[in-house]
């Protein structure tokens, strides 16, 4: 198999970069896309339709044998046959069969981007795909070009500070002046987005790939220590506590492999520590919501989060097995979710947490397929990082926790033509392919 041409690297540039919903920003007026959001918007639907035409043909010209390794992925191709069979019990049979079908190549690239490209390489595509981002968010968010779905108005002085709360990172920003700062923008940055949280989540991932680029090419350290400067800027200036706490299970989850990794005879008793510390640290915060939600600056119901879930809860408890359809329980005013907008006060287009929204729209069934492959390729992730060395090794463990935690308080799991999508199934195949031989892996 021939190393990836000029070409095929651009086609996977440009394939990422859309992913993300960069540029989308400048199709939407005062909070609403042009075209009703769920028919699409036309122009896009035909650069996919493009895109993944360009990919089949890669698919079939440089990958022999993928068939044949296909299987490993049966995990993503299970929940992909779950996803085309809930056409069948649909609340919205149309829109359904439309996304499950556009999931099916979404998904396909992934196992295709996985074949091409060893975790060194992926790192690679990432970065340049950061950059754009980053370069791109700050021009966008410096000139206010585009218009974001959520418009908060009002003082954002860096990280989610609320003037009416008292907390330990107002305290911070206070004591850095931060205010003074960036006082002269009136509201958070959405960069080439159309959310905020979108920014300060890939800023968050973005951070983190600059850094360990640094790790792993030590004469571009300087260079990747600019960059993730730059992205961490994106993160206070988007106001999202998701990107923030993203950033921090990068860091935390990076100090701790770096201890498993000296210490690799107890790597067993320091992974149940932690899972031990965690679960006593989760234990004690649930009783004390409110003092959680005062540290971050937030209320206790998590900017409405809270109320969202407990009636997404309540509304899909009609169809807890297989749910209502792929993409069928946010209708916006229509259905179960019009009931939940009305209980939240607010056009609510998500549950804003991505295991919810499987539950929802897949039930129990779709929940279950996929935290059984969650669960399979994190396993492999840490087995692939015990197996071997540098810097890369560390990438898949920590990208899936990464992923499962922004999904706690963000949609950001499974969609047709998204970026995290593609990349979890990415990541995760790849996993299956290269687990136990991770130096050759790297080197392919």
């Amino acid at each position: 198999m021939s190393a990836p041409g000029t070409i095929e690297r651009g086609l996977a540039v440009v394939l990422l970069i859309l992913s993300t919903g960069a540029f989308l920003n400048l199709s939407v007026q005062r909070g609403k896309f042009y075209l009703d959001p769920n028919a699409g918007l036309p122009y896009m639907q035909i650069i996919w339709s493009l895109l993944y035409l360009c990919v089949l043909y890669f698919l079939i010209s440089q990958t022999p044998g993928f068939w044949r390794t296909l299987l490993m992925g049966w995990p993503f191709l299970l929940f992909l046959l779950i996803t085309v069979l809930s056409i069948i019990w649909s609340d919205a049979k149309g829109l359904t069969a439309r996304r499950s079908l556009a999931l099916v190549p979404t998904t396909f690239t992934g196992f295709y981007f996985a074949s091409r490209y060893p975790f060194k390489e992926q790192l690679k595509l990432l970065l340049t795909v950061s950059k754009f981002c980053v370069t791109f968010s700050l021009i966008f968010g410096a000139l206010h070009l585009g218009t974001a779905v959520d418009s908060l108005i009002g003082p954002a002085y860096g990280v989610f500070v609320r003037r009416d709360q008292v907390g330990s990172l107002t305290f911070l920003t206070d004591f850095f002046r931060l205010p003074s700062i960036f006082g002269m923008w009136n509201e958070p940055w959405y960069g080439i987005f159309v959310q905020r949280n979108t920014l300060g989540v890939i800023m968050a991932l973005a951070t983190f790939v600059f850094f360990l680029w640094s790790r792993m090419e030590p004469e571009e350290k300087w260079s990747g220590y600019l960059w993730a400067s730059l992205s961490l800027l994106l993160i206070v200036l988007s106001g999202s506590l998701t990107g923030f706490l993203g950033l921090c299970v990068f860091v935390g989850g990076w100090k701790l492999l770096r201890v498993i990794r000296k210490h690799r005879q107890g790597a067993g008793r320091i992974f149940v520590a932690t899972a031990l510390l965690a679960s006593l640290g989760i234990y004690y915060f649930a009783g004390r919501p409110e003092s959680v939600a005062s540290f971050f600056d937030r209320d206790v119901t998590l900017t409405g989060r809270t109320t969202i879930w407990g009636a997404s809860l309540v509304m899909g408890m009609d169809h807890p097995w297989i749910g209502h359809g792929f993409n069928a329980f946010w209708l916006g005013d229509e259905g179960p979710s019009g009931e939940v907008r009305r209980i939240a006060g607010w056009d609510v287009p998500s549950g804003h947490n991505g295991f919810l929204d499987i539950w929802l729209d897949l039930g129990i069934a779709g929940l279950a397929v996929f935290f059984v492959g969650f669960v399979r390729h994190f396993w492999e992730s840490i087995r692939y990082f015990l197996g071997g060395e540098g810097s890369e090794g560390s990438w898949p463990v920590l990208f899936l926790v990464f992923l499962a935690v922004i999904n706690l308080a963000q949609s950001s799991l499974v969609a047709p033509n998204f970026f995290f999508w593609i990349l979890y199934v990415v990541v995760s195949f790849r996993l299956s392919t290269a687990t136990d031989k991770p130096a050759k892996e790297v080197a392919a």
